[in-house]
């Protein structure tokens, strides 16, 4: 594997992730689920001359830019962002279905560029509030099976609380966790020494993993994942 623009990365992964995978990144606010995929983009876009493209429903443009310089992340020029807010203010009382805009939004980065390889969506949370909601899991089920077929690696950003300790919080009836090919889960733990952000990676299909919680750390340096931790 290339050196990792998280430091420590190869920790938990012992190999790359398959391209075209689908992989959730998951947990409460304020774990660095953003900041993570950033990097993770980075590591798969390398000095190829493939393009990725961030998709933010939530966020502005602006305040992930700012987010990353403040960790020493640089924006690479094939890395794009693209921000709804601008549109939706277009839209005005008529929204479309966010779903298939996301599609149209992939598609137009596609022919601009030719190489789109990578895709991440923050989040799906949002995407749920401003999409059909006749059918969710036939929506969702498309939507990996359309992210697929472009032949994208796709990492969707879903936001919950830590469903291990208040399970009744989790809706276990949500078609995404079943749908995708791998997730990430950042949470924080409590103990003697005070709150840690931690890293765990709970399936990755076809790649070599370590299944225990890290330790995950953030300065002006950028990610960083530590040791274990229980």
């Amino acid at each position: 594997m290339q050196e990792s623009a998280i430091l420590g990365l190869g920790k938990l992964m012992k190999t790359e992730i398959i391209p075209g995978s689908v992989i959730l990144v998951t947990g409460a606010e304020g774990t660095l689920k953003s900041t993570l995929v950033f990097g993770l983009i980075s590591d798969i876009l390398g000095n190829s001359e493939q393009h990725g493209l961030y998709v933010t429903l939530e966020q502005s443009k602006e305040s992930h830019l700012k987010n990353m310089s403040g960790l020493g992340i640089k924006k690479k020029d094939e890395m794009h962002i693209f921000d709804y807010r601008d549109m939706r203010r277009e839209w005005k009382d008529q929204e479309p279905d966010l779903l298939e805009a996301t599609k149209d939004v992939i598609e137009y980065y596609q022919e601009k560029y030719g190489n789109l390889t990578v895709f991440a969506l923050d989040s799906l949370n949002a995407l749920y509030t401003f999409s059909d909601k006749s059918d969710p899991r036939k929506s969702m089920y498309d939507f990996f099976s359309y992210l697929r077929e472009e032949e994208l690696t796709a990492f969707l950003i879903q936001e919950m609380p830590n469903f291990r300790r208040n399970p009744s919080s989790f809706d276990s009836d949500r078609p995404e966790r079943f749908l995708a090919d791998g997730t990430i889960e950042l949470g924080l733990m409590e103990g003697r020494s005070g709150v840690k952000r931690y890293i765990q990676i709970l399936k990755m299909r076809a790649a070599k993993h370590a299944m225990e919680k890290h330790q995950l750390i953030a300065d002006e340096s950028g990610l960083k994942i530590l040791g274990q931790i229980y």
